[in-house]
């Protein structure tokens, strides 16, 4: 990987011409401009659009278009860039280390000025971090969304799990329910941790035994399969990860003969564009997708050289609590229940 610092030495400039030269920013005449892409070039750096005057390209990558939280995701963040005169450059599925490694390396040789990863794999607690660290090394400005690692510097933006989980379980508690299950995916993921964190915490100040967890993936067939797991165990009311795994856990519901929200309630997380259209229309915690992808987009681009090298921040943003028709009181009887 050519580094800033070795293109500059070679061409005779510094580091932070190098960086206006190969982002397209002005305040280098014409001459010495050329100077450094033609050493860029000959020592093996991709010259993206930024350097040609197109503006700053920055890549993103998003898990996946299936889920229409990530659409959402990729919507706002390009908007925000178009907004700023930036380029982006999109990818997905990622599905292992090995392959987000090699995309991150393909954005690099386009030429980008900043990378923003929407629940990559640094939201997993165990995955190796050196393909971002080289990132960092090479003087990108790297932006990760829903996820933070104390061991990686870099600038962590997520929305606020805590009081998001706090939320629901207040609304489910004022309606009576004593008896709440939490759905949700890979226990070893930075969200899931998150979420179960708060939610054996808050539940273990209402003085019952401790609530039902059922761990599956963030998925229709995982929702559905959830739900009948913790309908058995008791509860009452479920709290889902995601809308997606919602939509499964009304059905998984209706599948033991049971009504919502007549009999059990049911809580998503993300509020995708369709979640007011479910039956009965979901209730769901909405997470501040536009305001943390303007903020993802104002870190990635930001302001100079020193800014290529942020200081470890971390940024989280509180989400919304949506209340809908999936949500009611607590069944007859459900709060003297024993189980």
């Amino acid at each position: 990987m050519t580094r800033l610092i070795d293109i500059a030495k070679t061409a005779g400039v510094s580091e932070a011409t190098v960086s206006r030269v190969l982002n397209g920013r002005a305040g280098v005449n014409e001459t010495t401009r050329r100077s450094v892409l033609d050493v860029a070039r000959q020592m093996g750096r991709d010259v993206g659009p930024a350097a040609a005057g197109g503006g700053p390209l920055v890549g993103v990558l998003v898990p996946d278009l299936d889920n229409q939280v990530f659409t959402a995701w990729a919507e706002r963040i390009e908007a925000e860039l178009f907004e700023r005169g930036a380029s982006t450059l999109v990818a997905l599925r990622a599905r292992t280390v090995e392959r987000e490694r090699d995309i991150l390396q393909r954005f690099l040789h386009c030429g980008v000025e900043a990378i923003i990863v929407v629940s990559g794999h640094h939201a997993q607690e165990r995955a190796p971090l050196d393909h971002y660290r080289e990132l960092t090394a090479a003087g990108i400005p790297l932006v990760l969304v829903n996820g933070v690692r104390e061991d990686l510097e870099a600038a962590f933006l997520s929305t606020d799990d805590e009081h998001a989980v706090r939320s629901v379980l207040t609304h489910l508690q004022d309606l009576g329910h004593q008896r709440v299950g939490l759905a949700v995916g890979d226990e070893h993921t930075w969200p899931v941790r998150e979420k179960l964190r708060v939610f054996e915490q808050v539940t273990s100040e209402w003085g019952t035994d401790p609530q039902p967890v059922a761990f599956t993936d963030f998925s229709y067939a995982g929702g559905y399969e959830a739900a009948r797991d913790l309908v058995g165990r008791g509860a009452t009311a479920i709290v889902c990860g995601s809308d997606v795994m919602a939509a499964g856990a009304l059905e998984g519901v209706r599948s033991q003969g049971l009504a919502v929200p007549r009999d059990v309630s049911v809580v998503g997380y993300d509020d995708v564009f369709w979640a007011s259209l479910t039956n009965p229309p979901l209730t769901t915690v909405r997470q501040a997708v536009g305001s943390i992808a303007r903020a993802a987009v104002r870190t990635a681009l930001g302001g100079g050289e020193d800014s290529r090298r942020p200081a470890r921040t971390e940024v989280v943003v509180q989400p919304q609590l949506i209340v809908r028709g999936s949500t009611a009181a607590a069944p007859d009887g459900a709060a003297t229940m024993e189980w």
